[in-house]
């Protein structure tokens, strides 16, 4: 399968490209410009990797080197792309804003354009994507790092919101003292010109607060979108990023502890900073009362003291209870995703009542841990009005003393009960917040354990990206074990596979194929020894530039909610000829003849609908469509019929080019004619490797002795 020229967009103009650059901080003249796309072989658009990667070497030229090049289509950029190049009218443009449904154009020569968005409709685009740093942490908690870094750049936005909170307690303040000056020279002369004056005054006080306390709600959530998409995309390129070896299989628990972020997040922009910008103004509104009314502040301090000392009781009963609740929550959120993925499963053989169980018991132990940590926050709250109510009791009962001994008036008495409901609010608020702080501490524990998980790229090693790689695949004394499991599930000392080798894998289920595959592709890493692509180690390369080398395709294949055309190109930069051409080859043609929507199709979540051999024509498109110089295939036709596992057999072999590498892990006699050698696997080690015909008459002489033992040995037989 060939990519014709035709099917390609149009080249990528140097005065776009340049004013693309100068929009991301690099001011180049027009002729560096021009010079380097020369140098790069005139890149087009639509040119899949080999046009990314004469792109990129035209901008290395230019010394811009902190980017991740992306192909698309303009209808699939974001506000968050932009600036992007699209082709448009068989030019090259700069996509700088999106107004509404029209999109501002700049060629690079100071003649900008609005379009409307349906013009760009199908358009190539491609956009530079500046990489996030590898999260490297430097204390206890990642999460909560990342989370206080997210707020502290938007520190001036905190700001803002504590001057609110600042001028809002002022507010009642003035309220308090408005009600002093009430009782104590208004009512005495009945002085309704000042009573009319002092209430004038209030109300424009009180008509700021709602001003005030509506700016403020705003802030707090404009605060809180902004974080919380900042940090959700940090924790999944950071989830992205793990090595597949080392995921937990629990997919179920691992969503949890992701999701647990929202917790954390909610609780740390959004109420508690309420809390805390009010925390001071307790003591500020202690020192008013005890500026008008003298030891009735004393009443207040002891409440206070009497809560904090709830409040601290109460957090560490709850630290073990939160913590609980959650790891039973993550366990019944697995079995709910497990109940789910195996429905068609549980239903066949009527073991609904073994899952419905399952969940009854996770359900009960959350259910009763949280009634725990409910009755001890309800004991702490509860401790907390109460003696909220009796220091108020208290300050009435000490203030009638007070004004009969005439060191205090009506009015006063009045203010500073006014004035202790202020001091008292925070510290209730405060004993309120411990059930939240437990739960964002224990979720913030959670989401450490995800960012923790080792990343494909160790931050701290550069990688490498050879503009000349060869495709040699070789493994070094490998041996690889999963979690929990101290037998190697692969354990070969020495394998090489050269380019331009088509190679069969052979072995019995459980032998180790899957995993070999793995560990050739780069996905998983061997806890020994090493695997080396080009004879550079595999950790030591640019993931990028593996997987556009690597094709990988797993056994069971992933289809994704969205479009058929979405899932046969993941990727977003194979142009309609090409696709529509692979799709008719492999037969999956009827998928889009018989739906009037074609390519764009609807796919449900994980392919239901589909057939399990639609799935994986599916796949065998993807990597026809990624056109790798290594092809790696886990069982590709396991799940076909005999006409369509030939007709996918021959459309690989004719997209193979002669210096491709091959290798087909398979159950099946039709991929071994493809082959010139076969290595054959039998509980993790290879035990025959060599040319085609010899492993072939190997395998029948041992087939042969075993079947002349068994029938010499009458016990096997029988």
């Amino acid at each position: 399968m060939k990519i014709e020229t035709e099917a390609l967009g149009g080249p990528i103009g140097a005065a776009a490209l340049r004013r693309l650059l100068a929009l991301r901080g690099h001011k180049l003249q027009a002729a560096e410009v021009t010079g380097a796309l020369q140098k790069a072989g005139r890149p087009r658009f639509a040119g899949g990797h080999a046009a990314l990667a004469a792109l990129s070497d035209a901008l290395g030229h230019l010394g811009v080197t902190q980017v991740r090049l992306a192909a698309t289509r303009a209808d699939m950029l974001t506000e968050r792309h932009l600036p992007a190049l699209v082709e448009h009218e068989a030019r090259a443009w700069v996509l700088r804003e999106m107004r509404g449904a029209r999109r501002l154009l700049d060629p690079g020569d100071g003649n900008p354009r609005e379009v409307d968005r349906a013009a760009l409709a199908g358009a190539f685009a491609i956009w530079l994507d500046h990489p996030v740093e590898a999260f490297k942490p430097k204390g206890k908690s990642t999460a909560a790092r990342l989370l206080t870094g997210a707020l502290a750049i938007r520190a001036r936005l905190l700001v803002e919101v504590a001057l609110a909170t600042i001028l809002t307690s002022a507010l009642a303040v003035a309220i308090s003292f408005f009600a002093l000056q009430v009782y104590d020279r208004v009512i005495p002369s009945f002085a309704y010109a000042t009573l009319h004056a002092l209430a004038g005054v209030v109300g424009v006080l009180i008509a700021f607060d709602f001003v005030l306390r509506l700016v403020r709600a705003h802030l707090l959530d404009r605060i809180s979108r902004e974080v919380d998409e900042e940090v959700s995309v940090a924790v999944f390129r950071a989830l992205s990023g793990v090595r597949l070896d080392a995921r937990p299989g629990t997919v179920g628990t691992l969503a949890a502890q992701v999701a647990g972020l929202e917790v954390a997040r909610s609780f740390f922009a959004s109420s508690v900073l309420f809390t805390l910008a009010e925390m001071p103004f307790a003591l500020l509104f202690a020192a008013v009362i005890a500026f008008i009314a003298g030891p009735i502040a004393w009443v207040y301090a002891a409440l206070a003291i009497g809560a904090v000392a709830a409040a601290l009781l109460a957090a560490a009963r709850l630290r073990t209870l939160s913590r609980r609740q959650l790891e039973a929550g993550f366990r019944r959120n697995g079995l709910l995703v497990e109940s789910i993925q195996g429905a068609e499963t549980i239903k066949a053989f009527g073991a609904g009542w073994r899952f419905a169980e399952r969940w009854r018991e996770a359900t009960a132990e959350i259910a009763g841990m949280g009634l725990r940590a409910r009755t001890v926050m309800t004991s702490a709250a509860t401790l907390a009005q109460t003696l909220s109510n009796a220091a108020y009791v208290g300050v009435v009962v000490f203030g009638v003393y007070l004004v009969e001994s005439g060191s205090l008036t009506v009015g006063g008495l009045i203010a500073c009960t006014m004035l202790g409901s202020r001091v008292i609010g925070p510290i209730a608020s405060g004993v309120a917040l411990i059930t939240q702080a437990q739960q964002a501490a224990q979720s913030l524990r959670a989401v450490d354990s995800v960012l923790s998980l080792p990343p494909e790229r160790d931050p701290d090693t550069p990688v490498l990206a050879p503009a000349a790689l060869g495709h040699e695949l070789v493994l070094e004394g490998a041996r690889f074990f999963y979690a929990n499991v101290p037998v190697p599930q692969v354990d070969v000392p020495a394998l090489r596979i050269a380019q331009g080798e088509r190679v069969v894998l052979l072995g019995p289920p459980g032998s180790g194929k899957s995993t070999l595959l793995r560990l050739l592709s780069g996905l998983y890493r061997p806890a020994q020894g090493r695997a080396l692509l080009g004879g550079v180690d595999v950790t030591l390369l640019d993931p990028e530039l593996v997987r556009r080398l690597v094709g990988y395709l797993p056994q069971e294949v992933q289809l994704f909610r969205g479009t058929l055309r979405e899932n046969l190109d993941l990727e977003g930069t194979v142009s309609d000829d090409v696709l529509v051409s692979s799709v008719r080859e492999l037969g999956l043609d009827a998928l889009v003849r018989d739906h009037p929507r074609g390519l764009d199709r609807e796919i449900a979540e994980a392919g239901s609908g589909l057939s399990g051999g639609q799935r994986q024509m599916a796949g065998v498109a993807r990597l026809l469509l990624r056109r790798p110089r290594v092809w790696l295939l886990d069982e590709p036709t396991g799940a076909l019929d005999q006409a369509f596992e030939a007709r996918a057999l021959q459309v690989l072999v004719r997209a193979l080019s002669p210096g491709d590498s091959f290798v087909i892990a398979t159950h099946r006699p039709a991929a071994i004619p493809l082959a010139s050698r076969i290595i054959v696997m039998q509980q993790g080690r290879i035990v025959l490797d060599g040319e085609r015909e010899r492993v072939l008459h190997a395998l029948r002489v041992n087939a042969e002795r075993a079947s002349q033992r068994s029938d010499s040995n009458p016990a096997l037989a029988a």
